[in-house]
């Protein structure tokens, strides 16, 4: 064997033969600087080790000498050109590498010809030297792949991994063939991704979008599942995630800046650098967003082994801005002890959970007690694959915050609005569970804004720290552009990402825009401050003090504090207190009378229907008075949501006392209101009968309807009596009834 090598030295062969990968390096260094396309071939002898075993050790190893020979007989007779043999290495054992270059492109049909050629010419020379009477027919595994040169280092390794992957499995199996295409999709960045929105349960609006990974169409690998599964068995994960990231950073340009985006990120791939450096800053400022656009969903597919240093990790991306969430909670290997380690700022349910939840108590339980936790924590609940109306209504009853699903929006290429199924769902459940009093406090949040000290887009950051050191005594500033509001900075916002570890040599002299909330709460100054308020408190757990930017006509007016928002509004709400029934919280007789009054001087038409419970006086000596007021609350909510399903625009509901009550509607509202109340009314006291207190034989309601066209009635005084006497014909009809006063309004009510 060693007058072998000798004979080659002295021959002077342009290529090495060796088992030293410092010497192989420089080697493929030099072609790869050439711009030459480099290829690694793997071979190695099948069932060497059942050789040994049978045979000895002795066997064993003459073979792998007559390997060393086979294996450079066999390059020399098949590698011509276009390929030119670079190196042979003796890896270890019986596992060689050959390295080739391409002074051109080259197509893996070529690729796989020379494959099939080595091993048939390697396995005829190894054979033909092996003259051991029981050894018949050795074969050799062989695979490729393609090297790189970004990381040599690195490439070199992984090229070796792969293609004996490719060797072990079979050179002509489908396995092989699978690989190559899983190859290509990998070099050509052959993915796509697709977006699906996450949907406001409360407004409908979404809150942004997630991305989702689709391989090349019409391919085995379309499916992420598929994906990501044959990266793991190939080793390719990081290198697919990482791909994938880069993609969805893309999606950037089509979010608005109230939007986010949900990029998964696997627990074993968090500290990918690509998402730490500069790049992406870069291209959140071109398309003004910041890292709070972004939302990283930790997936549970794999256990988190170290969780002090996933959570020093975490740490870095919450100091650059980034938002956290973690993913399919419920389902993977350690959902509690991954919400108390990371704090996310929001938990999204496994859809396990949320499939059937409308029919499993126990899901339903379950789904409580992480929104109960959320609430506690400050985070944020997001229900993942909704699918049916009713799981949708079963999680808003819940209390989730969020939801994602097909019934939502399905993944699509480009950005679609919410489906109009789900939004009609959504607005019906919120008119139901909206508060039964339909009054709203008088106060306007222009009464109430302050001033504060504004900025351009342009100014550094460094003058903002120091326009807050300054002003002790300012919270915020307002970035304007034309005196319309573009941004707003908070004080403990701005010295959070400052003390943070880069903070200062990050963004110290940037502009302010590059820091700013992009979409702080703009509201107008004739904006009612219980639905500012509203607004107020749906904001995220970040933000959910910031101050409220008032405007005029679109221009900048001042600011309103939190704070001085509720202060207000528990001030209306006292005012409102004062003059509503104890019982129901609905307005009592003050406001009603002042609410016809209202609209007799402004000539409007309207109806007045007065409601009374039939038999109620018997209902409450029959069964307590407990219970009587139970089903007045009842009848309360039952009369406000016929007045939100039938439009609920300029109508008014009151609460005159005992049983009657008090419904101000426009003539269109009325007849969809009754319609309602006919369809509706015992279903609202289904339950009790369960509890062995039948109303419903009972109870039913008498509702006289008093028509005032413009200028009929003088005083809400007329209105009542009149009222009061279309009831008694009400009451002479059994069961539940309507009549009208339509000799009134004959023209108006037909």
């Amino acid at each position: 064997m060693l007058s072998f090598f000798r004979n080659l030295r002295e021959k002077k062969t342009p290529f090495v033969y060796t088992d030293q990968r410092v010497q192989i390096k420089k080697r493929l260094e030099t072609e790869l600087a050439a711009r030459h396309h480099v290829v690694l071939l793997y071979l190695d002898i099948i069932k060497l080790s059942d050789i040994e075993m049978k045979f000895g050790y002795l066997t064993a190893g003459r073979i792998l000498q007559y390997m060393d020979q086979a294996l450079l007989v066999a390059c020399r007779h098949t590698l011509k050109d276009p390929a030119q043999l670079i190196a042979i290495q003796k890896l270890w054992a019986d596992d060689y590498a050959v390295y080739i270059s391409f002074a051109r492109n080259y197509a893996d049909t070529l690729i796989h010809n020379i494959c099939i050629e080595l091993k048939q010419e390697v396995e005829k020379v190894l054979n033909h030297k092996v003259t051991h009477s029981h050894i018949r027919n050795i074969e050799v595994h062989i695979g490729y792949a393609k090297i790189e040169g970004q990381d040599l280092a690195k490439d070199m390794y992984s090229s070796v991994k792969l293609a004996s992957q490719m060797a072990k499995c079979g050179f002509m199996s489908d396995e092989f063939r699978e690989i190559q295409e899983f190859r290509s999709i990998l070099e050509q960045e052959n993915i796509h991704t697709v977006i699906q929105p996450i949907v406001s349960l409360k407004t409908g609006v979404p809150l942004g979008w997630e991305t989702l990974v689709r391989g090349p169409e019409g391919s085995g690998f379309y499916s992420p599942g598929r994906l990501f599964s044959f990266a793991q068995k190939t080793g390719a994960s990081f290198q697919l995630e990482s791909m994938c990231r880069r993609q969805a950073i893309k999606r950037l340009k089509q979010l608005r800046p109230s939007e986010k985006l949900f990029i998964n990120l696997d627990a074993r791939s968090i500290d990918d650098p690509f998402l730490l450096r500069g790049k992406v800053f870069k291209t959140m400022e071109e398309h003004q967003l910041n890292p709070h656009n972004i939302v990283f969903e930790i997936t549970e597919r794999h256990a988190i082994k170290n969780f002090a240093s996933f959570r020093s990790i975490i740490q870095e991306y919450r100091k650059k801005g980034y938002l956290i969430a973690v993913d399919d909670a419920g389902a993977g290997y350690s959902s509690l002890e991954a919400i108390t380690e990371i704090y996310p700022d929001y938990i999204k349910l496994d859809m396990a959970l949320i499939r059937n939840i409308d029919s499993d108590p126990v899901k339903q339980a379950l789904v409580e007690t992480f929104v109960q936790f959320a609430d506690k924590v400050k985070c944020r609940i997001i229900g993942e694959g909704i699918e049916t109306e009713s799981e949708l209504e079963t999680l808003v009853k819940l209390g989730v915050d969020y939801g994602q699903g097909f019934l939502l929006g399905r993944p699509e290429r480009e950005s679609r609005p919410i489906a109009e199924q789900a939004l009609n769902k959504l607005r019906q459940l919120q008119e139901e569970r909206a508060p039964l009093v339909l009054e709203e406090p008088s106060g306007k949040i222009g009464d109430i804004v302050q001033s504060t000290i504004c900025v351009d887009q342009d100014t550094l950051v460094r003058e903002v720290h120091h326009i807050f050191e300054r002003n002790t005594k300012i919270d915020s500033i307002v970035v304007l552009e034309n005196k319309v509001p573009k941004g707003l900075i908070m004080r403990f916002q701005l010295y959070k990402i400052l003390g943070g570890q880069y903070g200062i040599s990050l963004y110290y002299e940037k502009p302010v825009a590059q820091l700013m909330n992009r979409s702080p709460l703009v509201v107008d100054r004739r904006e009612n401050i219980e639905q500012v308020a509203k607004a107020a408190m749906e904001r995220q757990s970040f933000h959910l003090y910031d101050v409220i930017i008032v405007t005029e006509k679109g221009k900048y007016m001042g600011v309103a504090s939190v704070q001085s928002l509720l202060d207000m509004l528990a001030k209306a709400k006292l005012e409102i207190a004062a003059v509503s029934n104890p019982l129901t919280g609905l307005p009592g007789n003050v406001r009603i009378d002042r609410e016809i009054a209202a609209r007799l001087s402004r000539s409007e038409d309207f109806i007045v229907v007065y409601c009374d419970l039939d038999k109620f006086k018997w209902f409450n000596d029959q069964f307590g008075f407990e219970l009587g007021d139970e089903i007045i609350r009842r009848t309360a909510q039952m009369l406000g949501t016929a007045i939100r399903v039938s439009g609920g625009k300029n109508c008014f509901l009151g609460h005159i006392g005992g049983d009657d009550f008090i419904i101000i509607a426009p003539p269109e509202h009325v007849p969809h209101i009754v319609s309602y109340v006919h369809q509706y009314f015992y279903s609202h006291f289904q339950d009790l009968a369960e509890e062995g207190k039948d109303v419903c034989p009972v109870l039913s309601i008498s509702m006289a309807g008093v028509c005032c066209p413009a200028d009929s009635y003088k005083t809400a005084g007329q209105v009542a009596e009149r009222a009061a006497r279309i009831k008694k014909e009400a009451k002479k009809i059994a069961g539940i009834s309507y009549v009208e006063d339509s000799e009134l309004c004959e023209d108006i009510c037909t």
